[in-house]
């Protein structure tokens, strides 16, 4: 425990270089968007006789958009694979919908909507979640670009020290607003979206300089557009849900059974500069006899550090567990660890490990080096 909260602490002196914490990024309109695909592909032969031909490719796609009279997000992950001649694919959609009350309050309205496919299934298993909830979340990744570029125009020695809190969160609100400047300006809208950025540096009275040169400028390039380097996104803030779920359909068509009660919540926050947790969980039980006697719940746990501008570890924990009448309960485990070396053009080469258990059958142990594209 002593080590944990040392570690902890240092993490915090380290976000403390600069003049501004992540949850100092307010804004009236959040959202964010990211499509990343990855594959692998593993053959081996023992003589004249093929004894491995595995294929596996993985599609993610995530976006959110929060404002403060309504919110939404939605989240498809498909998977698929080929082993020999044999073929599996998963398809998996979550979306939700959200309505705030009131403007200068947190409280909302829900609807959230599941559906999954898998081809060993005849048809669609899917849900209807319906409820309320209080919270909100932020993405502030522009701040963590914008903290990036002080970082370059200091080691660069441009810049005579750290940019004042509302110099370096004007800079970020700028990033935010690309898709503004590209509509605007057009193919030029780069070097105005640049210049503002410039000016509003140069308030500060730091730029050692009448501006921030060649260097300064390819410095901001470098950062906005994934040159040599990647900036993970940044995410802070909670949200808590409850509701009744309703089984709309099932894998095997069979009677989809009484609502449940839903609760759920999520937390994401910027340990440090470097270091971001992601956590999730979730719980279901029936609203009939089997209240409480038969429950299913879920924690999912994500930890992305940033080793360095090309570099990035990222870990996630998974736990499972499922309990019905005079049955024991079911637990489900599962650890990935993984190695993210940024090449070029939005491509990394990873390396993973991942260890899972799942009630008493044996722990599963796998590695894979492979290659992830993230498209946006």
């Amino acid at each position: 425990m002593k080590s944990l909260i040392l570690i902890l602490f240092l993490f915090a002196a380290a976000a403390t270089a600069q003049n501004v914490s992540v949850t100092d990024y307010q804004v009236p309109i959040s959202k964010a968007k990211t499509l990343r695909f990855d594959g692998s592909w593993s053959w081996s032969q023992t003589g004249s006789t093929v004894t491995s031909n595995n294929a596996n490719a993985n599609l993610i796609y995530r976006t959110f958009y929060s404002s403060l009279p309504t919110a939404w997000f939605i989240n498809i992950d498909a998977s698929g694979g080929k082993n020999f001649d044999a073929y599996t694919n998963n398809e998996v959609l979550d979306a939700s919908f959200r309505k705030y009350i009131w403007d200068n309050k947190d409280w909302f309205g829900s609807a959230r909507v599941t559906a999954q496919y898998a081809d060993y299934y005849k048809q669609l298993a899917s849900d209807l979640t319906v409820g309320f909830g209080y919270g909100r979340y932020i993405n502030a990744t522009a701040l963590a670009k914008a903290v990036r570029i002080e970082d370059h125009l200091l080691s660069d020695n441009i810049i005579s020290g750290y940019l004042p809190k509302e110099i370096i969160i004007e800079v970020a609100y700028i990033i935010e607003r690309e898709a503004e400047y590209r509509d605007i300006y057009g193919s030029t809208y780069e070097s105005r979206w640049f210049e503002d950025i410039e000016s509003e540096i140069l308030k500060s009275g730091l730029v050692k300089g009448n501006n921030l040169g060649s260097l300064g400028i390819f410095r901001i390039r470098q950062v906005l557009f994934g040159i040599n380097e990647r900036i993970n996104p940044r995410y802070y803030g909670w949200d808590i849900n409850a509701g009744i779920l309703f089984h709309l359909t099932t894998f095997d068509k069979s009677p989809t059974g009484n609502p449940n009660l839903s609760l759920s919540g999520r937390y994401s926050i910027p340990i440090s500069w470097q270091l971001q947790v992601n956590t999730v969980a979730e719980a279901f039980t029936p609203l009939d006899t089997l209240f409480s006697r038969q429950l299913t719940a879920r924690l999912g746990i994500d930890f992305i550090y940033e080793l360095s501008s090309r570099i990035n570890f990222v870990s996630g924990y998974r736990l499972g567990f499922t309990k019905y009448p005079n049955l024991s309960a079911l637990t489900e485990h599962n650890l990935n660890l993984s190695f993210w070396y940024y090449l070029e053009n939005n491509i990394y080469l990873t390396i993973s490990g991942n260890f899972s258990k799942q009630g008493n059958n044996p722990k599963l142990l796998s590695s894979i080096i492979g290659l992830q594209y993230n498209l946006f």
